[in-house]
């Protein structure tokens, strides 16, 4: 699958013609798992917390994340913290919330097997790129170019990072409407990565001309994985690109 969008794409830049290639960031490129277990950690590690709720702290100490996790809550229930602690809850999702969608811990999150190599080889192959992201400028937009960056991704004048400009704008429709104006930009084909499902089925209703490739990891669960598109677990080409 990788391999034939990486030939589609040379074949359409030795034409001289354009292509786009989008990539969403949390949980496609990047594997969040380690920023949401730090962040959990952190919570433990705070003496106000200890003091506050020792008893779920100390199950809290030794928090493992997963790929699989969205959010706290399958954590903290495999933690043995189910849920009846109702001031618990509350205190560790608002912390969780406020320093999961901020610049502060941007830097614990991990690109996905293959992910920086497979982006530089479509961006060698002549493709333009996108990291099209649901992170807003205000909160993640300080420290998102710095680490995509500092992992080796290409950021230049042919790979931009697009942020929504504020937090209240909606994913599937800030997503969908930047895709409606790039579609008049006389590109050939353009591809998105995505891992969001709801984000998929939105863009598939407005461009359906655009291939999407679903990236199976994680997701909020507010709609079901697409069957019609392929799905991907990383980003490891089957045979060396160059």
């Amino acid at each position: 699958m990788l391999d034939e969008i990486l030939v589609k794409v040379q074949d359409i830049s030795k034409r001289g013609a354009r292509s786009l290639v989008v990539f969403d960031l949390d949980s496609t490129l990047f594997d969040v798992s380690p920023r949401l277990e730090k962040i959990l950690l952190d919570f433990a590690a705070n003496p106000f917390h200890q003091l506050q709720f020792p008893d779920q702290v100390a199950l809290l100490k030794n928090i493992k994340t997963l790929r699989s996790d969205w959010g706290i809550k399958g954590a903290l229930q495999r933690a043995g913290l189910d849920g009846h602690h109702a001031d618990f809850q509350e205190a560790i999702r608002a912390y969780w919330e406020k320093n999961f969608f901020s610049n502060h811990y941007l830097q614990f999150d991990v690109p996905y097997e293959g992910a920086v190599e497979f982006v530089n080889n479509i961006a060698q192959a002549g493709a333009e790129i996108a990291y099209l992201t649901g992170r807003d400028v205000d909160r993640m937009g300080g420290s998102s170019a710095e680490i995509i960056s500092q992992w080796g991704f290409p950021l230049n004048d042919k790979a931009q990072l697009v942020l929504k400009p504020h937090r209240s704008m909606e994913d599937a429709q800030f997503k969908t409407d930047w895709f409606l104006e790039a579609r008049s930009d006389n590109y050939e084909k353009i591809f998105f990565f995505e891992n969001e499902p709801v984000n998929l089925a939105h863009l598939a209703q407005n461009c359906p001309d655009i291939e999407m490739i679903f990236f199976e990891s994680t997701h909020a669960g507010k709609a079901e994985p697409p069957v019609n598109i392929p799905r991907i677990m990383n980003f490891l080409l089957s045979r060396k690109a160059f």
